[in-house]
């Protein structure tokens, strides 16, 4: 029995010191966070389980302050996938009379998940929408698998961060 406990205690305490180490980063302060409202996995509507979990997507600075990362994070579960993204590029047109401002930025997304041993890297296409009641989003990923997630609602903060890494 004590051979037990001792294998016990040190299997908890590498878990939990992998557990922390990979969500030392979801602790940065986020610049941008995307309230999921809806959710699509392959076209298939997942919205009531990312509502559940209250699930959202979160923008923030590496500890470093050199790269900027994105944590798609399940609060419930406390599971995410995160990792930096690079090569944004950025479009967009400004408000006209008949039509709401927009911005759309592409990205790569080189990701690892917290709840398996995967990681891999994904396009990202983000669609922003600045309307006077709040900015709407559609954040699309594309993983190497080719299947397509999408997720619509709202987002806080702003990107102007992300200004500094758009490519040229």
């Amino acid at each position: 029995m004590k051979n037990f406990k001792t294998i016990f205690t040190i299997i908890f305490c590498v878990c939990y010191t992998v557990i922390n180490a990979q969500s030392k980063d979801k602790e940065q302060e986020a610049f941008a966070t995307f309230y999921i409202k809806d959710a699509r996995d392959n076209g298939s509507d997942v919205t009531p389980n990312a509502l559940e979990e209250n699930a959202y997507l979160v923008l923030y600075k590496s500890n470093d302050g050199q790269e900027i990362m994105l944590s798609n994070y399940w609060e419930k579960s406390n599971s995410q996938s995160f990792g930096r993204i690079y090569s944004i590029t950025k479009e967009g047109k400004p408000e006209t009379a008949s039509e709401y401002r927009y911005d759309l930025y592409n990205f790569q997304w080189s990701y690892s998940n917290s709840y398996d041993d995967k990681k891999g890297t994904a396009k990202i296409r983000l669609y922003l929408v600045y309307k006077p009641q709040g900015t709407y989003f559609e954040f699309t990923v594309l993983p190497e698998n080719l299947d397509i997630i999408v997720y619509k609602g709202t987002m806080e903060g702003d990107l102007k961060i992300l200004e500094t890494k758009i490519d040229k």
